[in-house]
């Protein structure tokens, strides 16, 4: 048997294990809706005292309904442009390249470089599929890029953009659609009210360095202001699919069904026409 990977406490690499543990977890519990055998994989593979890790269901089921919606707009893109790289913005330890692999699509994995260097401890590389480590709005990135512009490039971030100024999403996505004015990008973001209350908990526990910074709470309105060429469309709701899993208990659903109505969790794709 291999030998496991140690994780020690106060580390970057620990901070990779929260979303990828959720995500292994219901995995397990739920694996009709959310089955991600990679993260199974890679939880199996560490030695880390995962019972320390305490989080309301509910925000464990928010981690993989946001992978099943970024995971469900990037096979959608890849349909009709099957030759795209796929990005992975702030990819952490998160893994898709099993889930999206069509046998010609590529996928870049971006973070900074020791999230990079942290993630290459769980998991290597497949063919098509690469590490970049490097901050999304250092655009040089974008030469990384192997793909030609006519084949597409879609972007999915998850948990990571509400922590960045409104100038510099601009920045990026204008950067994106004119190099690939056939793309798009999908995320997660909040509006005001959830900016505050998520403020307000990271501000009792005492990290003042993971504040939220940007909201929307009218993305339609907000960035078609930034270009007429942007198409928006925003998940207010939990899926049909989702809402009907019986084998998720009804009140974990109904808090994040209704995080979700009240804007404090919020999924966008924006297209580039």
């Amino acid at each position: 048997m291999a030998e496991k990977i140690k994780i020690e406490k106060n580390t970057i690499a620990e901070t990779l294990l929260l979303p990828l543990s959720g995500r292994a977890d219901c995995s397990k519990k739920y694996p009709e809706i959310f089955k991600d055998e990679e993260a199974e994989r890679i939880i199996s593979t560490i030695d880390y005292d995962f019972s320390s890790l305490s989080y309301k269901s509910f925000v464990v089921l928010s981690w993989a309904v946001r992978k099943h919606f970024l995971l469900g707009c990037a096979k959608k893109y890849l349909r009709e442009h099957p030759n795209a790289t796929i990005v992975n913005l702030g990819c952490g330890a998160d893994t898709c390249f099993s889930e999206l692999d069509n046998g010609t699509c590529r996928i870049l994995n971006l973070d900074l470089p020791e999230v990079i260097e942290a993630r290459q401890q769980f998991t290597k590389c497949h063919e098509r599929e690469k590490n970049v480590g490097a901050s999304a709005f250092d655009l040089s990135w974008l030469d990384k890029v192997e793909t030609k512009p006519e084949d597409g490039l879609f972007v999915m971030s998850g948990g990571v953009l509400f922590y960045f100024e409104e100038e510099k999403i601009r920045m990026l996505f204008t950067a994106l659609s004119q190099k690939f004015p056939n793309g798009g990008i999908c995320f997660d973001a909040v509006n005001s009210k959830g900016l505050k209350k998520s403020n307000a908990v990271v501000e009792k526990s005492g990290n003042k360095g993971a504040k939220i910074v940007f909201a929307l709470n009218d993305a339609e309105k907000q960035f078609v202001s930034w270009s007429p060429h942007f198409k928006v469309n925003v998940q207010r709701s939990l899926s049909q699919e989702i809402k009907k899993a019986k084998s998720i208990p009804f009140g974990t659903r109904f808090a994040v069904n209704m995080g979700m109505k009240m804007g404090f969790m919020q999924f966008v794709e924006v297209l580039f026409k």
